[in-house]
């Protein structure tokens, strides 16, 4: 379970949105999970029963049967898309309060109907919340999303357990090495500062004693005011008015700003596009669409520094909820394949060549969305 010698302590795993995009993830958490040998951590949004769902629910079974301990971390806002979207179901059966259902139905009416029909069961689910060796933590206002197998090796990043994943583009990184879990496990308990001159950190929303502590937004900020040449920016929903501000405020220095959006986002479709109107109409931003679902939450700034992870740069993620990015710098082979990445993604998409191209979007929808993202 350990990285090659010499060779970079984290890397990328690709959702190119092929139909199979979030292959790697799914494969390699499945083989990290067959290596375990004493511990799982799961930290989940969306988990949905479906065939990908089932898949590394038999995983994590099969794990906890070898005697491995596994602990579930599941958010449970993140019940609304699995039972509002795509095959309605959730993979962990948790009972709703009618106040709770009712919300879902009244939010459930600014989503598209992306309703397919299948066959799945609450077997496989039901096996694994009956496990001794399995521990569920339900958790709310959570959006983060990683896997820690045996204290050694981390993936994190934002691609959701869910077939549709496999049409999303989107993104993970492994991160391999004691030292850099060891590093996770200190900054989520904030016995540590961020360093800027660490080659891998991470930024994240966590909730504390005192209530909530939010660092990701006034890092973002700090970078994007830090920049000096470019920035590349992939993000499935934005609308956070001081993010804007800084891109904006980014511009007005001279830094080229790239960002590529879906032409049609899976929620909020409405909110994203006023965001972007807004930003186009004050700053020259390069904006590229891309008829593929953007699901990623990724920035690249000066080619030199990545932020990437859970975090949106909506008002939800930004204020609202429990977030995990990671920051890196100084790792040439990583850089150099997020920078492709990112090239061969804008040159399959269609660049927007005026404000005036962007699409337009529908006013009360945006407000409906909105207030989801604030009552959520």
């Amino acid at each position: 379970m350990t990285g090659t010698a010499g060779a970079e302590p984290i890397r990328l795993l690709v959702g190119d949105g092929d139909g199979d995009g979030a292959a790697p993830t799914f494969d390699r958490v499945e083989e990290l999970l067959a290596e375990a040998e004493r511990s799982v951590e799961i930290f989940m949004f969306v988990w949905r029963n479906d065939e990908i769902g089932n898949r590394l629910g038999r995983a994590v079974l099969a794990a906890a049967r070898r005697g491995v301990r596994i602990r579930i971390k599941k958010d449970v806002a993140a019940v609304m898309y699995e039972r509002i979207e795509m095959n309605r179901k959730s993979f962990f059966h948790l009972p709703l309060p009618a106040l709770r259902r009712w919300k879902f139905r009244v939010f459930g009416l600014t989503f598209p109907d992306t309703y397919v029909e299948d066959d799945f069961d609450d077997e496989v689910g039901a096996a694994v919340m009956a496990h001794p060796n399995v521990e569920i933590d339900w958790v709310n206002h959570t959006h983060t999303k990683y896997y820690i197998f045996d204290e050694r090796v981390m993936l994190t990043g934002s691609i959701n357990v869910e077939d549709r994943h496999r049409g999303y583009r989107d993104y993970m990184f492994e991160i391999a090495g004691e030292e850099h879990v060891r590093r996770f496990r200190e900054r989520d308990a904030g016995s540590v500062e961020l360093d800027p001159e660490r080659e891998i950190d991470f930024l994240l929303n966590r909730i504390t004693t005192d209530g909530h502590e939010f660092e990701i937004k006034p890092r973002m900020i700090e970078a994007l005011d830090g920049a000096v040449e470019s920035v590349y920016i992939e993000m499935a929903y934005i609308g956070d008015p001081d993010i804007s501000q800084a891109i904006v405020n980014a511009t007005g220095r001279g830094v080229e700003i790239t960002m590529l959006f879906s032409r049609e986002a899976n929620i909020g479709d409405d909110i994203n596009w006023r965001a972007l109107h807004e930003i186009c109409r004050r700053a020259p931003v390069q904006v590229v669409i891309t008829d593929k679902m953007i699901h990623s939450k990724l920035i690249l700034i000066d080619n030199r520094r990545v932020i990437a992870g859970s975090a949106n740069v909506s008002v939800f993620s930004m204020r609202k909820a429990v977030e995990l990015d990671v920051v890196v710098r100084g790792l040439p082979q990583f850089l150099e394949s997020v920078r492709d990445e990112s090239r061969r993604r804008v040159a399959e998409s269609h660049p927007v060549e005026s404000p005036g191209g962007l699409k337009p979007y529908n006013r009360v929808l945006a407000g409906l969305q909105q207030l989801h993202q604030w009552l959520t």
